[in-house]
């Protein structure tokens, strides 16, 4: 059975929730956009917005009783231009505070606002004292005045915090408007009459007898309009709130006898917790069951599809994001040339990273977001968050209860992973070790889940009701063997523990005697008991013998002698490990690609080698660093470790020789006698990353830049500076992407190298760095606004640096930016550059539309979709307003002041757009024969004279002048079917040559001119094609007609000047098709000179 609830009634009914707002009042600022169907200026008028007076008055300061501004915004793609203000002061709204607004549908330059009343406090009254107390007005835009407030809505009473309107929505139906506010009900209001009609009320799960808490506000309301839910006989509409579920309800009425027969509407469905944090938006797809909702901190946005029977919804696609900016970028199995942790398969298309997943990256989440996700740069259909249990949401709700406890179940932070796809196939290939947490745990990247063991100590406890780990054991620092078969784990320390990743069994520890130095083994010692492998217990034994007289003296001799040897060799080789042991923090491992050397970094400054077998340090152990390391970076193939430093260095070592052989800024940098600018980070290093040959590195640091460095030559190649702090950076296996995070950033941004697809120069170390911008999505525009301002900011997305000599051409100019490729030298042909869809289906428009061509006509749905209920008496009253309206005079009358307010003559403020209308200093009520005056003769407007073109691209051509290339620059704005109507327009027919033969001829020579120019070759020889495939009737006609004209006039002196024009119209048609001719002829020989050649230079080889 589905829960019923709700109340129809027009009665205020009190509700036990309060509003959650902040006693100080906040300026609100609401935005309209304009659109083609729902402008802001009338039709008829010639009046625009003075933008300059709109900036202007932005700059004012509003009075004191404006709690508010309205922003009219004219946003496109391209650009954003605000074009007119309007503060909400006294004249227009007093003591009002806004919060939303919508643009109700026929409602010329009119905006519905919601909010609330502003607290006594704040308006200067006495308490209890509300003024007007409205919740909602309508305001005219255009004119900046109050056209009515509403008051069918609950008041404020005595409350110090009224309702406020948190959510609007039209319906289907005009005239009628969805209401959500902020303590949990929607109420469906007629705006033409001011009347509320009913009110759906939610019930709070966790007190059912009350009404919603202050938290679960009404965040979006969305109506369903598709056929599928009127064949079902239901009018869903979905309601989201603050707490993250969505309401699904039929407002359909249903007579309910235990309510004296009220009418009631029906929840279908409810969907909890779709959207950790809330809802911002929720928004049917018209004509589909489909509904699109997006989260307010999520970062995510789910399809749901409503096909059950149950009319309850499941989600189709979903795209999620961290929540949090992230803090660790790993490309997935980044190959040799990686750099920590990478793979060495022997696989062709791993190594040199042509499979997939050179185009997938590992994203850690920050603090808040204990999530590991996949991103894939090629399809973000194969995004995806690695699962971390099944029924965590269950288990959670089973133990904490009701409400978001997910987190509470998930691992901590993570801080650093590794990968290895050598055995990707039998176990685990990622582990990954989390902040203030001694375990490390492995998943299956193929499974897309935590799979693996556990990898601890057998004295860890797991669970969480017993004694932890110490603090010492804190995991800091991971590596993965080439082999893919250990895992080596640093701790905070000192120690590095080794695990199999297949049984999760620890195999012992660097230095070799730390894994067994537990509480339990200590305690034996002490005590002296036994225990297998106890050099105490040998001792003891023998002594035991020679105390017995059964061992010879020479016996006893070698034993002592034996004894002492290896207690001097155990005190040699302890004496070594300490030495070499880190006494802090180990923050970074490596190992090399044959199993043999480990490497460690630690915050003691210490650089340790150790042997991978005997778990012993190298005989030149440790080295010390200038400053203590803080991350590590290997690559395998050069066996060279980069170590970053407390000084805001970098030190290469080289595993082979043993010695540091390069410094990247640092101390170091500061005691050179010349100092390079740019050579040297000015911030602590966040994240570094070797190129996939080795002779490259890369480091970001939170000074905001990203510096590479050419190991080869000990130069600092590339200095690039962003506008946010980057925190960590991974590098394909190709070397041609670089994916970086940034404060404050929930995206990953990836950066392409220029170096891999033209000559790029170094003309030595950069003096200043490269200012990059964040990707902008204006560069996606492909038809909208101006291609100049497009490309403008295309070409700010990834500038060019001033000093690479491969710019020295003037190709990066931004003066230059938008317009077609210029040719070298002339004669040469340029491609325009656009799209191939542009220009290749110009070819095959035909086939397009005989597809697109609609199986069957539309049909009228069988009954219109229900929504709303008109009462009687609303009914009534509207027609006896519309038969005063058809009797009054065209002049004042005695009896318009006694006229309800409710009539529609009332209303027709909201219909007009005429300024004299709105002169009443902001009255909400209005004359009924005030539509009816005349105005004064003085007020005139001058209409321009406006001359009415075919097309634009008639207009161009007539106006262009000598050249037309702004007809070529239109057009490719433009997308196939728009160029068919522009092209096809010129001219209709053999009986439209009178207006249209000048156009003809004026295109021709266009077109003649494009083809002589060589420009964007493949675009100008699209639009000849269609060109004479729509006109090509045309002109043969005209060429048969001169030919007749030609033999009857053969013995005539004279010709009219309608032959003239044709013969100029055939004599430019021909040469059109010469230069075409020759173009075409041109080019088919520079390819075949071309392939000769190329096939000429291959058989060389």
């Amino acid at each position: 059975a589905m829960q019923v609830v709700g109340e129809d009634s027009e009665e205020e009914s009190e509700s036990s929730g309060s509003s959650s707002g902040n006693e100080s009042e906040p300026t609100a600022t609401i935005s309209a956009s304009t659109s083609s169907d729902e402008s802001i200026e009338d039709g008829d008028s010639d009046n625009d917005y003075d933008s300059t007076a709109s900036l202007e008055s932005m700059d004012k300061s509003p009075r004191k009783d404006c709690y508010g501004r309205v922003l009219i915004v004219q946003a496109t793609r391209a650009n954003l231009e605000i074009l007119k203000t309007v503060d909400l002061d006294g004249s227009i709204g007093s003591n009002f505070v806004p919060y939303v607004g919508l643009h109700p549908a026929t409602y010329v330059n009119k905006i519905l606002l919601g909010g609330r009343p502003a607290t006594p406090a704040i308006a200067g009254l006495e308490d209890g004292d509300m003024g007007n107390g409205t919740s909602m007005l309508l305001l005219n835009v255009r004119s900046g005045k109050m056209i009515h407030s509403f008051h069918c809505l609950p008041k404020l009473g005595k409350q110090k915090q009224g309702i406020a309107i948190t959510a609007l929505e039209q319906s289907p139906a005009v005239d009628t408007v969805a209401v959500g506010t902020s303590d949990g009900c929607v109420h469906l209001v007629n705006t033409l009459h001011d009347v509320r009609l009913f009110m759906l009320q939610h019930k709070s799960k966790h007190h059912p007898n009350k009404m919603m808490s202050s938290g679960n506000v009404v965040t979006s309301i969305s109506f369903r309009t598709d056929g599928n839910a009127t064949r079902q006989g239901v009018a869903p509409l979905a309601v989201g709130c603050d707490d993250g579920s969505i309401s699904v309800w039929d407002l359909t009425p249903i007579e309910d006898e235990n309510n004296r027969g009220e009418a009631r509407r029906t929840l279908l469905s409810k969907m909890e917790s779709v959207h950790h944090g809330g809802i911002s938006k929720v928004e049917y797809l018209p004509g589909e069951p489909l509904l699109l909702s997006t989260g307010l901190s999520s970062n995510s946005i789910f399809l749901h599809v409503f096909d059950a029977p149950d009319h309850s919804g499941r989600v189709l696609r979903s795209r999620r994001g961290h929540t949090s900016p992230p803090r660790l970028l790993r490309y997935l199995h980044p190959g040799i040339g990686g750099g920590g942790g990478g793979s060495s398969s022997v696989l062709a298309s791993v190594a040199d990273g042509t499979d997939a997943s050179s185009c997938q990256i590992l994203s850690c989440g920050g603090p808040g977001d204990l999530s590991l996700r996949l991103f894939s740069t090629a399809r973000s259909n194969l995004d995806k968050e690695y699962s971390q249990g099944q029924g965590l949401e269950r288990k959670a709700k089973k133990l904490f209860g009701e409400g978001d406890y997910r987190s509470e179940l998930l691992l901590p932070e993570i801080i650093g992973l590794a990968t290895s796809d050598a055995r990707g196939r039998d176990w685990g290939d990622l582990v990954t070790i989390h902040r203030d947490h001694a375990m490390a745990y492995v998943w299956s990247t193929r499974r897309g889940a935590q799979s693996g063991p556990v990898l601890r100590q057998p004295q860890w406890n797991v669970s969480a009701m017993k004694e932890r780990p110490p603090r010492s054991a804190h995991a800091t620092s991971l590596a993965v063997s080439s082999c893919g078969n250990f895992a080596l784990v640093g701790t905070a320390g000192g120690v590095v523990y080794k695990y199999n990743l297949q049984s999760g069994l620890p195999r012992g520890s660097f230095p070799r005697d730390a894994s067994s130095t537990t509480s339990d083994e200590e305690r034996r010692r002490r005590k002296g008991l036994k225990f297998a492998g106890d050099i105490g217990r040998t001792v003891r034994v023998l002594e035991k013998k020679a105390g017995k007289g059964g061992a010879m003296a020479s016996d006893v001799d070698k034993a002592e002698q034996d004894r002492r040897s290896f207690l001097d060799a155990e005190a040699r080789r302890k004496a070594i490990v300490e030495r070499a042991s880190h006494s802090g923090s180990v923050v970074g491992i490596a190992v090399d690609s044959l199993n043999r050397t480990v490497v460690t970094a630690g915050m003691d400054s210490k650089l340790v080698l150790w042997n991978f077998s005997t778990h012993m340090p190298h005989k030149k152990s440790p080295i010390e660093l200038p400053s203590p390391a803080t991350r590590l970076a290997h690559v395998r193939d050069s066996d060279l470790a980069a170590i970053a430093m407390r000084d805001y260095g970098v030190a290469v070592f080289d595993c082979a020789s043993l010695a540091i052989v390069r410094y990247f800024g640092g101390s170091q940098h500061k005691k050179r006698p010349i100092k390079e600018a740019g050579s040297s980070h000015y911030g602590p290093i966040s994240d570094l990353s070797f190129g996939p040959d080795g002779r490259k590195l890369f480091t970001s640091s939170l000074d905001g830049t990203i510096r590479v460095w050419d190991i080869p030559t000990g130069l600092c190649v590339d200095w690039m500076s962003f506008s946010s702090p980057p925190t960590s950076l991974t590098l394909s296996p190709t070397g041609e992407f670089l994916a970086t995070s940034h404060v404050g950033q929930l995206g990953i941004s990836l950066w392409c190298d220029k170096s891999f697809f033209r000559m790029v120069l170094l003309n030595g170390a950069p003096k200043e760095p490269a200012k990059m911008n964040e990707p902008c999505p204006v560069a996606e525009c492909e038809q909208e606004g101006s291609n100049d301002t497009i490309a403008y900011h295309a070409a700010l997305s990834v500038p060019a640096k001033k000093d690479d000599a491969s710019f020295g051409d003037g190709e990066s100019k931004v003066s230059g930016v938008g317009l077609p490729p210029q040719p070298k030298k002339q004669g040469l042909i340029t491609l325009s550059g656009l799209p191939p869809a542009h220009w290749k289906n110009l070819f095959h428009l035909e086939l397009v539309k005989e597809r697109n061509k609609p199986i069957e006509a539309p049909q009228k749905p069988p009954q219109a979709p229900f929504f709303l209920q008109w009462r009687s008496g609303l009914e009534s009253g509207a027609a006896e307003a519309g038969d005063q309206t058809t009797h009054i005079a065209p002049g004042p009358s005695t009896n318009d002041a006694t006229t309800s307010k409710d009539a529609t003559n009332g209303w027709d403020a909201v219909w007009s757009d005429d300024e004299a209308e709105d002169g009443n200093d902001g009255v909400s009520e209005f004359e009924p024969g005030q539509k009816s005056q005349v105005k004064p003769a003085s007020v005139s407007h001058k209409r321009r004279k406006v001359v009415h073109y075919r097309s634009k691209l008639a207009e161009l051509l007539q106006t262009c002048g000598e050249t037309y290339s702004n007809a070529t620059s239109y057009l490719s704005k433009l997308g196939p079917s728009s160029i068919d109507v522009e092209i096809s327009s010129l001219c209709y027919g053999i009986h439209d040559l009178e207006e249209g033969l000048p156009l003809l001829h004026h295109a021709s020579k266009w077109l003649l001119e494009a083809c002589e120019s060589c420009q964007s070759f493949e675009a100008v020889n699209a639009y000849l094609h269609r060109f004479l495939y729509v006109h090509g009737n045309i002109i043969t006609r005209i060429d048969q007609a001169l030919q007749e004209d030609t033999e009857s006039l053969s013995g005539r002196q004279g010709e009219d000047a309608e032959s003239l024009n044709l013969k100029e119209f055939t004599k430019t048609i021909s040469l059109l098709k010469e230069k075409q001719r020759d173009a075409s002829n041109g080019l088919q020989g520079k390819m075949q000179h071309a392939l000769c050649l190329l096939r000429h230079l291959s058989r060389m080889v």
